[in-house]
């Protein structure tokens, strides 16, 4: 008998193939790293290292069958456009302190606002008129943050950690006017694929 009938199998989709972000400036993004390398040495996490610290705009997304990297570029390109003229860029970003999802995610926690709900809310309209079916229906609340450790840190050790990096009094502030487009590499992971600023 097999074992796994009457499991539910997941569903084979399209791989996903960029995610928008907005990268840090040098100084917090060294300290981003040093978290990082923290949590390596501390628990052996290595999730996401292979990308730059950055706050996530739009996560992974699959392009449709048809399209190509320069259509990602325009999209965001036209995005920004749009989100200057109603003054929503450059926003201004303020990350302070260290937060979690659950045991899941570590993070620098980032100032949550309307001018980020509004720059979230106009690149996901971009990206749905000009790429349709690569976005997922947004569902909760746009969540900006910059992961420091996700997916692999041990169970139980989340409480100790946070109060590890709650010594650091973490604060900094930035202008963002510019995102980067990260593109899955043959490997699996990911690259930069370009910057695009006002």
């Amino acid at each position: 008998m097999n074992a796994r009938r009457g499991m539910r199998q997941p569903k084979a989709g399209p791989r996903h193939t960029h995610f928008i972000g907005i990268e840090l400036p040098p100084a917090l993004a060294e300290t981003v790293e040093d978290c990082r390398s923290w949590m390596e040495g501390a628990y052996g996490c290595r999730s996401g290292h292979g990308t730059p610290p950055h706050i996530t705009l739009l996560p992974p997304f699959a392009l449709p069958p048809g399209y190509g990297d320069g259509d990602v570029a325009g999209c965001c390109a036209e995005a920004l456009r749009q989100t200057a003229q109603k003054g929503i860029v450059p926003l201004p970003v303020r990350v302070e302190g260290f937060g979690s999802f659950s045991e899941r995610t570590l993070f620098a926690h980032v100032a949550d606002g309307e001018g980020w709900q509004q720059l979230y809310a106009g690149f996901v309209r971009v990206f749905q008129e000009e790429l349709p079916g690569a976005l997922k229906k947004p569902g909760r609340r746009f969540c900006p943050h910059i992961s420091i450790a996700n997916r692999d840190i041990p169970a139980g050790s989340m409480e100790d950690a946070l109060r590890h990096f709650a010594q650091l009094g973490l604060e900094s502030s930035f202008e963002a006017d510019s995102v980067t487009i990260f593109a899955r590499t043959r490997d699996g992971g990911w690259a930069v694929g370009g910057h695009l600023g006002l």
